[in-house]
């Protein structure tokens, strides 16, 4: 029709080629799908971790309740039966005992208490050198701890139980403060007080598991608690099914614990140093040269207090150490006790006549005194044998 418009047909669509989904493409939802599912699993097994762990940890009294069980008292008698040493044990393995080694010593006789029944006991395996010993109790009834050798954090929370004195078990809570490093394994320093004579008690965790025996604290008006690791207590109990090794002669013990004293020196670490120091007079309780360095190294923190006793033990075992008596003068010069300084220097000069530090330590006392003639003789004589010591003598005490 003229005019007309005629209708224009719709555009075709283009044929689309079909698809063919790749091979690898199937492979890789596939690894996607099972990635996920993974993921999804280790998450429930994380959470799962995290609520046993909940469910594992207990309050300090759900602690007490449990590992107080294997904490035993530990007394040592000598040959008249009297009281020689008091401290406590934990019951590591079947009718076995872990304590302290300064603890059963020097005793005669030893007994075991648990639940106010004294028990007999033998020795067991012992390594001095750490200060861990073990006795063998027939018929303990008591239930051995859960012992735990594993990483320990510092900042974790710790528990101490143990019988100061002899006495009742004490109950103390605190934190791992400091591991330790020595020889390959770590002592456990904590803030979790441990009375004095309650040596080998035990450190536990906050799942009741021990982790350390209590062995010796350090300082003064300070929280310096130390533990023996679990670790060794299984290396006790190894060691027990081997061959006996050669014992260290006495000298041969001094010059590793010499040794040790050097290298905490060396570095400056003052609190290592009294760590090694105090477990070496446990370990060699007899050495004067042991607790001359323990009383060294409390003057060298400035505990006078602390270093005199350790100084009279060192001129009980051996009144010719000279240096003992000069150092245990310096101590008591920082007491303000003149009377004692001048015994203890005398004893020096008596060793070494006319030796520069102890007369200027004689010196420094007779000032404490006011007995200015004396302190002016004992410059006259300083300036003989030694005119710098001479000097800072005058400068110090040379003026009334």
């Amino acid at each position: 029709m003229p005019g007309a418009q005629q209708a224009v047909p719709p555009a075709a669509e283009p044929v689309r080629a079909r698809e063919t989904p790749h091979p690898s493409n199937g492979r890789i939802a596939i690894q996607e799908r099972r990635t996920m599912r993974i993921i999804h699993g280790l998450a429930g097994l994380l959470a799962l971790l995290v609520s046993s762990h909940a469910v594992a940890a207990r309050t300090p009294e759900q602690v007490f309740e449990s590992a107080s069980r294997s904490v035993v008292l530990v007394h040592g008698y000598d040959a008249e039966g009297n009281t020689l040493s008091q401290g406590s044990g934990v019951v590591t393995g079947r009718e076995t005992v872990t304590t302290n080694c300064h603890v059963t010593d020097d005793a005669a006789r030893v007994e075991v208490v648990f639940q106010a029944k004294a028990f007999s006991v033998t020795p067991g395996a012992a390594n001095r050198d750490r200060d861990l010993c073990q006795l063998k109790v027939p018929q303990l009834g008591a239930p051995r701890a859960a012992l735990y050798t594993g990483r320990l954090r510092v900042g974790q929370r710790v528990y101490a139980i143990g019988a100061p004195e002899g006495l009742e078990l004490t109950f103390t809570e605190g934190l791992i403060s400091n591991l330790r490093e020595f020889e390959g394994s770590r002592y456990i320093q904590t803030s979790a007080v441990i009375a004095q004579g309650s040596s080998g008690g035990g450190l536990f965790d906050a799942e009741g598991r021990l982790i350390g025996i209590t062995a010796f604290i350090v300082g003064e008006g300070q929280n310096l608690n130390f533990a023996l690791p679990a670790s060794w207590i299984s290396d006790l109990t190894a060691a027990a099914d081997r061959p006996v090794p050669k014992v260290l002669t006495a000298e041969a013990a001094e010059a590793r614990w010499i040794a040790r004293v050097a290298e905490a020196r060396a570095q400056k670490d003052w609190i290592t140093l009294l760590m090694v120091t105090q477990q070496w007079v446990r370990t060699m309780p007899r050495s004067a040269r042991a607790w001359q360095e323990l009383g060294d190294a409390y003057r060298t923190v400035n505990r006078p207090r602390r270093a005199v006793p350790a100084y009279q033990q060192a001129v009980r075992y051996n009144a010719q150490a000279f240096d003992a008596w000069v150092h245990l003068g310096t101590s008591y010069l920082a007491l303000n006790q003149y009377d004692r300084a001048i015994e203890a220097s005398q004893e020096a000069l008596r060793i070494r006549a006319a030796e520069p530090r102890a007369l200027y330590n004689l010196g420094a006392a007779y000032h404490g005194q006011g007995l200015h003639e004396r302190v002016q003789e004992i410059h006259a004589q300083l300036r003989k044998a030694d005119s710098a010591l001479a000097a800072d003598f005058a400068r110090k005490y040379g003026k009334r």
